[in-house]
């Protein structure tokens, strides 16, 4: 019997299934970090070595919400029912509390005996310029590797601009000018190099006017809305605690004159009208929109009765510009809040972020503009006036740097001596709040943020021109 095969037969076959894989997808071009992601990076590059085991929280610090005072607004007229409201939320009044209740008496005394002994190393300095010595091989030494540092810690990122175009400024109040202070200077960024500054003594009163609220270290308590009088003059505002510190750092006194150079948006110019001390406030900006600013800020917290509003003299000027600055040891004081990396800002934001890749030359030079302000700051001042200089960046390139070689050329193109004006006082006090952190600096004083009290990052250094 034959068997016969069916036409289509079934086989068992083993089937192996295969697993198939998939090559992910590589863009040719690796996503860009955002500005603010880019300033994190440049920060933990440069500040990490600077500042060591401070730097993580420091670093916590910038990344986190910042902390406010509140200042309280005496020309509202209903500013003391306010300032009662916070005390009983628990607010303290931060100078009051740093002056304690030392009698005038006992301040005085302090003031003549800090006084003499600044005069005594005045009259050492003005020595010295008459008979310039050497320095010690240590000190020279000590000047090498401070700098090699520094450059380390971002001053090699002093670059000059490759073109500038002037801009037309508005002339105010012209005086004065002297022909040979009409030349523009090149700056190289390498101009304070193994210069010396001598550092003086110094003794500050702080207005007994101001009233500055503060909560206690740790309290997350919020300031509540500020009301208003009934002309709709708010009885306070909120301010960064770094930002009180250039204000009472200038040591003003009765009726001098106070020129603030890039005054806009207008915290420090009124922080200084509050005190009552000066009769008159120069307050300078050279961009309208920031003009504007400063208008919006004078017409909301000042009253258009108050006396106060006399004092306020607004101009546009260019303040970086040292070849048609004609200010010229016109004011008794001179505020100098120059614009910078905005350190806090540039790690939390990435609109108008000057880490943005469109604003890397203008970020570059950030230190040339700085120092050309400093420069005419200090032109403008009197002989035995005082120039303050702040940031809000912790880069000792737009810092310490930028105070050496602004002393260096105002020294050597204009003829300018200057002395360091210590600011032990300050920081003493200010640290014994509780709220602030300093950070040991060459010259000047560096306030960084801690949780605890996020207040800064705030570099100020004051100088007293001598001639």
């Amino acid at each position: 019997m034959s068997c016969l095969r069916p036409t289509h037969s079934i086989y068992l076959q083993q089937i192996r299934w295969k697993t198939v894989k998939f090559k992910p997808k590589i863009a040719k071009t690796k996503p860009l970090k955002t500005p603010s992601a880019q300033a994190l990076d440049h920060f933990d590059f440069y500040y990490g070595p600077l500042f060591g085991k401070k730097w993580p929280s420091i670093r916590l610090g910038l990344l986190s919400p910042n902390r406010y005072l509140a200042v309280m607004n005496t020309m509202s007229r209903n500013w003391e029912a306010h300032d009662e409201i916070l005390s009983d939320m628990g607010a303290r009044d931060l100078l009051a509390s740093i002056r304690g209740k030392t009698e005038d008496e006992i301040l005085e005394a302090k003031r003549k005996i800090v006084e003499q002994r600044a005069d005594e190393e005045t009259r050492k300095v003005k020595q010295e310029l008459q008979n310039p010595s050497t320095s010690s091989e240590k000190e020279l030494h000590n000047e090498e590797q401070e700098a090699i540092f520094r450059s380390a810690a971002g001053l090699s990122e002093f670059l000059q601009s490759p073109g500038e175009l002037s801009s037309g400024t508005l002339q105010m109040g012209q005086g004065g000018v002297k022909s040979q202070q009409n030349k523009d200077v090149e700056i190289t960024g390498f101009e304070g190099e193994g210069v010396r500054i001598p550092k003086r003594e110094h003794f500050l009163y702080y207005p007994k006017a101001l009233r500055v609220r503060a909560f206690e270290r740790a309290v997350l308590l919020d300031f509540p809305a500020p009301m208003k009088d009934e002309v709709g003059v708010p009885s306070y505002w909120l301010l960064d605690g770094g930002s009180l510190l250039p204000v009472l750092a200038l040591g003003l006194q009765k009726d001098e004159s106070l020129l603030d150079m890039c005054a806009a948006p207008g915290g420090k110019s009124l922080l200084a009208a509050l005190s009552n001390l000066p009769s008159k406030i120069v307050c300078n900006d050279f961009k309208l929109a920031r003009l504007g600013q400063l208008k919006r800020a004078l017409m909301t917290y000042v009253a258009e009765d108050s006396e106060a509003i006399d004092k306020f003299v607004l101009k546009r000027k260019d303040a970086s510009d040292v070849k048609t600055w004609d200010e010229f040891e016109a004011y008794d004081k001179v505020l100098a809040d120059v614009p910078c990396s905005t350190d806090r800002l540039s790690v939390s934001t990435d609109d108008g972020n000057i880490f943005s890749t469109a604003s890397t030359q203008q970020r570059l030079d950030l230190p040339l503009l700085q120092t050309k302000i400093l420069v005419n700051a200090l032109r403008s001042v009197k002989v035995g006036g005082s120039v303050v200089y702040s940031t809000c960046t912790l880069s000792p390139s737009q810092n310490e740097a930028v105070v050496e070689n602004a002393v260096a050329v105002a020294r050597n193109d204009f003829g300018i001596e200057t002395v360091e004006e210590s600011l032990h006082q300050l920081v003493s006090h200010m640290t014994s709040s509780g709220l602030y952190r300093f950070h040991d600096t060459p010259l000047g004083a560096l306030v960084v943020p801690f949780l605890p009290s996020n207040f800064g990052p705030m570099y100020i250094c004051k100088l007293t021109r001598l001639q």
